[in-house]
């Protein structure tokens, strides 16, 4: 909450900074950068345009997420521009086409750079559907890729794993077994850049809080349900929780990806390693034996 705070503070606060950097900078060199922008305002409009174009290439993502933004700075330096120009040659009423064809040119850019990719038909053609079935297309193509690799990853840990140990733990206490567990399943998280922790789900109250408080995850009626019902509760792309109440003791799995949204297939892969871990248990028969062997 602190944090949130300190950066809803600087958002208000860094306005007003910047406000007093301009006077400042304004009084010092005022008539130099005057100048320096009536000289080379094509050039910077140039300039501008270039960065729009590289940044739409190379950060797809970030032209759409930003897109209002740049369209509303493209804009803003238009206006500049005007006043610019007025400030130089001073407003002359004869000279209403040059400043309709500026207006133009910038509105141009604005089709073209801004929302020629909004535009949803041409000549009958869905232009928009064309564009989500290619973007589902690659986000599909980079899942069965992922799905691959996890696989080759999941073989990678089954081969690491020693079986000679299976039937020698006892795990009497629920900490004991949740320790172990979160230390086999560390090595997939390592792999697949995900954080696997386990939380003990003996006391319904107590996990709740712990999973605030260490997860920062609140969770709703239905989702609490949902674990209760031993079904795989997915909070969001990157958060996934998995309940093994059944296993041996009653806990929880939680997943949190650290960049790439979690898969189907960790969901199985982790509950096999957890079955797979669970075969480090001591049987009933092996117990039995041994208090016996003690009792003699």
């Amino acid at each position: 909450m602190e944090g949130q705070d300190d950066k809803k503070l600087w958002k208000l606060i860094a306005p007003i900074i910047l406000i007093l950097i301009f006077f400042l900078i304004k009084e010092i060199w005022g008539s130099e950068i005057l100048l320096f922008f009536q000289e080379n305002k094509w050039m910077l409009l140039f300039g501008f345009i270039t960065i729009i174009l590289y940044i739409s290439w190379l950060f797809p993502f970030f032209f759409i997420k930003h897109k209002q933004n740049l369209r509303r700075t493209w804009y803003c330096l238009f206006i500049l521009g005007i006043v610019l120009i007025i400030n130089d040659n001073g407003f002359d009423e004869t000279q209403w086409q040059r400043y309709a064809l500026l207006a133009g040119m910038f509105i141009f850019v604005d089709l073209a750079l801004f929302l020629t990719p909004n535009i949803k038909r041409i000549a009958g053609t869905e232009i928009e559907s064309i564009n989500e079935m290619e973007n589902i297309n690659e986000e599909m193509k980079k899942a069965i890729i992922q799905t691959k690799s996890r696989s080759k990853q999941f073989t990678s840990i089954l081969d690491s794993i020693a079986t000679s140990p299976f039937g020698s733990q006892e795990w009497n206490e629920i900490e004991e077994y949740r320790v172990s567990l979160e230390a086999f399943l560390y090595s997939y998280g390592e792999m697949c850049r995900q954080d696997i922790t386990v939380l003990r789900k003996e006391n319904d109250l107590e996990f709740l809080s712990e999973l605030g408080t260490s997860i920062g995850i609140e969770l709703i009626e239905e989702q609490f349900n949902q674990l209760n019902e031993e079904c795989i509760v997915q909070i969001n792309n990157y958060i996934v929780l998995i309940p093994l109440t059944k296993l041996l003791h009653p806990v929880v799995i939680v997943i949190e990806s650290q960049k790439d949204p979690v898969l189907q297939i960790d969901f199985d892969n982790i509950v096999n390693l957890s079955v797979i871990h669970s075969w480090y248990k001591k049987s009933a028969i092996q117990t039995e034996n041994v208090v016996a062997q003690e009792q003699v």
